[in-house]
């Protein structure tokens, strides 16, 4: 006899590097399958036991996927939020 289990695909919160994301997610994706955040990061999809979440720390949060989702479902993002603040420019090598 089949034992169903069923996975809500609105519940997947992708981990890349330590921080865990948000997705328009309508299926569950396939192992090896490109996925792309809300937040525009891309990754390849993979599964792993969820005792293993925490094996490298807690994940962190995407904060602009958290502001992008919040916004999507009519929730309003307030104005301290970590997305809405400015962050620090790059220095690129060499320039001083």
């Amino acid at each position: 006899m089949t034992a169903l289990i069923y996975i809500d695909p609105q519940a997947i919160h992708p981990v890349i590097d330590g921080v865990w994301h948000r997705g328009r997610f309508t299926a569950i994706p396939k192992p090896g399958q490109g996925i792309r955040m809300l937040c525009g990061a891309t990754g390849t999809a993979a599964f792993e036991p969820l005792e293993r979440r925490r094996d490298d720390g807690a994940p962190k949060t995407c904060f602009d996927c958290e502001a992008i989702y919040m916004r999507e479902h009519g929730i309003p993002v307030p104005p301290n939020h970590p997305s809405l603040q400015p962050r620090p420019v790059a220095r690129r090598a060499g320039r001083h």
